[in-house]
């Protein structure tokens, strides 16, 4: 495996960590490498936005621009006009040129969330640019040309869009020539540990941060995330500003949850494993942080160097 395929397997295993996700970080490291169009589905708040930042940081177009545009933030009549730009005359107003997104974005990713929301008379004038990479920017009649790699993202079943008439089929066949679906995160528990501790790691911007009670974790593990991602890292930046680094993290640092899971505790849930994988998990990401360097990991975690030397033995952590 080269040195850039490396590092590109191991950004995506901080996005994506747990030997769960081992296939799919291997087909993210190649469609990374390549230059098709991604489509990523699943519920608000899994993390496509960030997942399309890292395949852009990933990808042979890192050196350029990463624009971002919610199709769903923008008025149906403006975001014609934001996407493709427009030219001096075009319509009231537009008293000078303008450049649209895709310009901004030439040489590097647009990224379209809630693609679904975008109107159907615009759909084939994307259309047309995936086909040839070309675009008219409104009041011209002169193609602009531009190397953009277009990732999107929606929410929506776009299939029950196509049988409604509300998305084309043959830009959906044009967007998916990849498609990656994110499950929410009461899919994939396991992940919560791991997570919470790498969001609270990140809120208390510290060499070394809290650990968590069984209690807490429990009740982490057995609320159901409706806000998936975002929401957990929201829990995890009001932890920060209640608890200090030497304290632990108990229950009444978390909001009140409304618990509908009533699968068993962590231990019993996890036969013991829920902690023991936050460590490994804790360790092997502040390895990757310390490029390896166990003096530098053991001062981040706040533990003897002979111990991260023992954890790195029990969990065979590969550095």
């Amino acid at each position: 495996m080269s040195e850039t395929s490396n590092s590109a397997t191991q950004r995506f295993e901080r996005e994506l960590p747990g030997d769960r996700f081992a296939q799919l970080r291997k087909q993210l490291v190649r469609i990374a490498a390549s230059e098709h169009s991604l489509l990523l589905t699943g519920p608000s708040g899994t993390g496509k936005s960030r997942l399309a930042k890292c395949v852009h940081e990933c990808s042979a177009r890192s050196m350029g621009e990463f624009v971002e545009v919610s199709c769903a933030s923008i008025p149906a009549q403006l975001l014609e006009s934001e996407l493709f730009g427009y030219r001096k005359g075009a319509f009231s107003g537009a008293f000078k040129d303008k450049k649209g997104l895709f310009e901004f974005a030439d040489g590097g990713t647009l990224f379209l969330d809630e693609i679904g929301e975008m109107p159907l008379e615009l759909q084939p004038k994307l259309l047309l640019f995936l086909q040839n990479q070309r675009f008219f920017p409104l009041g011209s009649t002169e193609a602009v040309e531009v190397n953009v790699r277009l990732i999107a993202a929606t929410n929506q079943e776009l299939k029950e869009a196509m049988r409604a008439k509300q998305f084309r089929q043959d830009l959906y066949f044009r967007l998916n020539v990849f498609e990656l679906e994110l499950p929410a995160l009461r899919a994939r528990r396991e992940m919560i540990p791991v997570l919470a501790v790498q969001f609270l790691a990140e809120a208390m911007g510290a060499a070394t941060f809290p650990q968590f009670s069984d209690a807490a974790l429990d009740q982490l593990l057995q609320y159901d995330w409706p806000g998936n991602i975002r929401e957990l890292r929201n829990v995890m930046l009001r932890v920060a500003a209640l608890v200090d680094l030497d304290e632990t993290v108990l229950p009444e640092h978390l909001p009140v949850f409304e618990i509908t899971n009533k699968e068993p505790a962590a231990e019993q849930l996890w036969a013991g494993q829920t902690l023991a994988e936050m460590e490994r998990e804790a360790v092997r990401c502040a390895l990757q942080a310390n490029d390896g360097k166990r003096t530098a990991t053991a001062e981040q975690l706040g533990v003897s160097e002979k111990t991260i030397y023992n954890l790195i033995k029990r969990y065979k952590i590969e550095l």
